[in-house]
């Protein structure tokens, strides 16, 4: 558990800490200690408890010799100057550490039950072993002590091994301490303890050393000395050797994707019509496909038809956010798609009919609605969607619509109240979200206003260009499909055309979907030769 330090003043600073070697890392508050080396939070029942025991300042003398059930010689412990002492009644092993300068500071020991802390002065000292060795090609960092003692023994003292001061919590304050030193090295090998706080204080580290200079040793034992212990000697060599670079996130060689590009590329989720799939060939995870149109064109009732397709046909979780309009609408679109007419209008639906309707669709299961109406802002929205995914197991996600979305990001002072620097954002956010999260998105775009007389609710036909307020809605969407429609006539065919298709390239015509207000369904018009279309060839353009 993390905690948020107080904003009092300390009471007293500088203590030695009972939970880790730090000797001047914690701060005593009037209810709790705060450790900031080991990030410890105690809280403090009793006036017994105030403050840790203080413990020796003074240095005390040390017999060098070997750590026999270690397997560790007398030339490695002299080589290190690590040994054996007695402080306050208890026999103890003795780890010296020196000042930037070189001289002996601080000593760090260990008890029988393994209980660490330091006399001394350990603040700002070097790395265990530090002053044996120069800049050179490899260096190996230990977790403790006795594991770069144990590879000191393997390798004959021959390469430059030392260890962080002060434990896994403190490895990354350590080092950057150090930096100077480490980063003389060509290569850095950490061979941390195999647990999580091992591995994850070795990835930390890894992040504030030069790009490409850190490496993670792997060990098939909890840590260097348990190797040595065993007898693993040439395992605990061969491990520095075979340790994995480290690399920024998403950087990969392309000889390790083999699993990904063997396989055999299927088509998508087939959509309801047929000329879709055979210029889409379906929709997949990590897509995102922007559909456009003029205002009452007809997007949203396209939109129903594909959540309908998913989550009916296909039995696929899908995620329906509808800003413009309230659950219940998107709803009764939802349900009429299964009773065959439009359930907002006027009829003779019982409630028998509606029921069923509602069993067919929402009752399934398979659809998470999102009971919000207007704008909102990115970030917030994010959130929820992660939920759907994550939470819920949504595959599909349709949005409509991006401008009601953007509105809510305008007045935010990331972008000044820029449309165009509204959308960039959101859409960047969306299409990092679509890879993240291997969900496919849909999501409903508006047009600029069109400047002929004609305009694009009256047929006008629609470029990318016309997408309102931004490139940024073209060049990060997978595909782009316009619907045109002339509405000055009371004209009920829809022109479906695709703008942009970035997985086959086929871009054009994708033929005519009829609207049919008795059922309120939209199906596909047969093409002008009178066929109906097979769905198998594509007739359209190559994308240019």
């Amino acid at each position: 558990m993390e905690y948020e330090l107080d904003t009092e003043k300390a009471l007293e600073t500088h203590l030695p800490c009972p939970d880790c070697p730090s000797s001047d890392a914690l701060s005593r508050y009037h209810d709790h200690t705060w450790c900031f080396s080991c990030h410890t939070w105690t809280p403090l029942k009793t006036d017994d408890d105030i403050r840790p025991p203080k413990r020796s300042e003074h240095l005390i003398d040390v017999d060098i010799r070997g750590i026999r059930d270690r397997k560790i010689s007398d030339r490695v412990c002299q080589k290190f100057q690590y040994g054996w002492g007695n402080h306050k009644g208890k026999k103890v092993q003795i780890a010296q550490y020196r000042s930037q300068s070189g001289e002996i500071v601080s000593q760090k020991m260990r008890t029988a039950d393994k209980d660490f802390y330091t006399v001394g002065n350990h603040s700002n000292v070097q790395l265990f072993g530090q002053h044996l060795w120069q800049p050179g090609k490899r260096l190996v960092i230990t977790e403790g002590e006795i594991d770069a003692l144990s590879y000191a023994e393997i390798s004959d003292c021959r390469w430059p091994v030392v260890s962080i001061s002060s434990g896994a919590a403190s490895a990354v304050t350590a080092i950057k301490k150090n930096i100077e030193f480490v980063e003389g090295f060509d290569e850095v090998v950490l061979m941390f303890d195999m647990d999580d706080k091992g591995q994850d204080a070795a990835r930390n580290v890894s992040d504030i050393l030069t790009p490409g200079k850190a490496s993670i040793a792997s060990l098939t034992l909890k840590d260097a000395s348990e190797m040595l212990m065993a007898g693993m000697v040439k395992e605990l060599s061969t491990a520095v050797f075979n340790a994995q670079k480290v690399r920024p996130d998403g950087i990969i060689n392309g000889k390790e994707i083999w699993n990904e590009v063997s396989r055999t590329l299927e088509s998508g989720s087939p959509y309801p019509w047929s000329k879709w799939n055979s210029c889409l060939y379906g929709a997949r995870p990590r897509e995102l496909l922007v559909i456009t149109a003029g205002s009452g064109v007809g997007k949203s009732t396209i939109c129903c038809e594909i959540a309908h397709q998913f989550g009916v046909e296909q039995g696929k979780k899908v995620g329906y956010v509808a800003l413009e309009e309230s659950i219940g609408r998107t709803g009764q679109r939802l349900m009429s798609i299964a009773a065959g007419f439009p359930l907002h209008l006027p009829n003779d639906a019982t409630v028998a009919d509606k029921k069923s309707a509602f069993d067919a669709t929402l009752g399934t299961g398979n659809f998470f609605l999102y009971d919000h109406f207007g704008s909102i802002d990115s970030k917030n929205l994010i959130r929820k969607l992660n939920y759907m995914v994550a939470a819920l197991g949504v595959e599909i996600i349709i949005l409509d619509h991006l401008s009601i979305l953007v509105s809510g990001l305008e007045a935010e002072s990331l972008v000044g109240g820029d449309e165009r620097k509204a959308i960039d954002y959101t859409m960047t956010e969306l299409r990092s979200f679509c890879e993240r999260t291997n969900v496919c998105l849909f999501v409903v775009s508006h047009l600029r206003r069109s400047q002929s007389e004609k305009g694009h609710e009256g047929g006008e036909k629609v470029y990318l260009s016309h997408l309102r307020g931004s490139q940024a809605i073209a060049h990060l969407a997978d595909a782009v499909v316009s619907v045109s429609r002339d509405m000055t006539n009371g004209d009920n065919e829809l022109e479906v055309t695709c703008l942009k298709n970035r997985y086959a390239g086929v871009t054009g015509d994708m033929g005519t979907l009829a609207f049919n207000s008795e059922t309120g369904r939209l199906t596909e018009v047969p093409d002008h030769f009178g066929d109906d279309f097979d769905g198998k060839t594509p007739s359209n353009t190559k994308e240019t």
